[in-house]
């Protein structure tokens, strides 16, 4: 399968580098307006000029391809987006869908009236504890889990004058879509609600609040509350966070990224078990790539397509406007 690379920004390299391990695909385009970005990868890269394009649409007119990967800022993802499925192009998208929800819902309803396929590069969720995690869920290990508790520490975004610095909600926006999503992905189910409070502490470097907390409650009676500090200087968390879920036959938790099984009560059957995680092919971009691809040679809508991955937007949404707002923000607001 043949692709174009839209942006060229930080973020491409990865993509550039992913496809290019990937035996059935290859980089025929690089779509970038900014002349210095271009100049900066082709060089890196040994890019021949006639791959390099100012603009989508003339390259796609210029070259056969098959999909774009959008490595493009959120607020010109419904752009790009559109311009590939009137070429007839598949999508793969960096999070998160779009910064505007209404965009977010043109867009999936745009992969759809095209037919082509639209997925989202959420890739925590093709990491180790996720896939352990959602298999020992499934089969009963602690029975139905009804509380979860998630905690993310982390002196996040440190560099002066990001837009993770300078905007609001950033750590909610970019980091709340990783966990959100894998929340839907670990527990197999969707939210029903929201409630959320956000802040900074006084010597917190973001303009916009990084730390909160997040009441969720999903189907079945299943509660979440994510709790994330931006500005920790102390003990770090990993990335996908510290996690317990707990159901009457004990906890399963993530540690620093290990996974334990745990029970204290009754004393006659405690129990403290770590689990190796099971053995994948693939994780991360790589696994998101070769997903995308098997869904496209096989005509079947991909995990975190467009259209699913709308969900897990909806809880960063509902949970900005319940910080915004303060108040319980329903899911079926965003979703109807």
């Amino acid at each position: 399968m043949k692709a174009i690379i839209v942006g060229l920004g930080g973020r491409a390299g990865t993509w550039i580098g992913v496809c290019g391990g990937h035996e059935e695909v290859e980089i025929v385009g690089y779509v970038e307006p900014v002349a210095e970005r271009r100049k900066v990868v082709a060089e890196k890269h040994s890019i021949p000029d006639g791959q390099l394009f100012v603009d989508l649409a003339d390259a796609a007119g210029a070259i056969e391809a098959d999909f774009i990967v959008d490595v493009t800022p959120p607020a010109a993802h419904e752009a790009v987006a559109n311009t590939a499925f009137d070429a007839g192009l598949h999508v793969l998208g960096e999070k998160p869908l779009s910064d505007d929800f209404d965009a977010a819902k043109r867009i999936v309803a745009a992969s759809e009236a095209a037919g082509r396929t639209h997925m989202i590069t959420q890739n925590y969720r093709f990491t180790l504890p996720p896939r352990t995690t959602r298999r020992l869920l499934a089969e009963g290990l602690i029975g139905k889990p009804e509380q979860v508790g998630i905690q993310f520490y982390m002196p996040w975004a440190t560099r002066p004058g990001t837009h993770y610095v300078e905007f609001p909600y950033m750590l909610l926006k970019d980091m709340g879509i990783h966990h959100f999503d894998m929340m839907r992905y670990v527990l197999a189910c969707d939210p029903i609600s929201v409630r959320c409070m956000t802040w900074n502490p006084s010597w917190g470097w973001h303009k916009g609040d990084a730390s909160h907390v997040a009441l969720f409650e999903f189907e079945g009676g299943l509660r979440v509350v994510h709790t994330a500090f931006g500005s920790s200087v102390g003990r770090k968390t990993a990335w996908n966070g510290d996690w317990q879920i707990e159901g009457p036959e004990g906890s399963i938790t993530w540690e620093n990224d290990k996974i334990f099984h745990t029970r204290s009560f009754p004393a006659d059957k405690a129990a403290r078990e770590e689990i190796p995680p099971d053995d994948i092919p693939l994780s991360g971009p790589d696994a998101i790539l070769a997903e995308f691809v098997a869904a496209v040679k096989e005509g079947r809508e991909p995990e975190c397509s467009g259209r699913d991955n709308l969900n897990s937007l909806a809880m960063t949404t509902a949970a900005v406007m319940s910080a915004e707002q303060g108040r319980k923000v329903e899911i079926a607001e965003l979703l109807g």
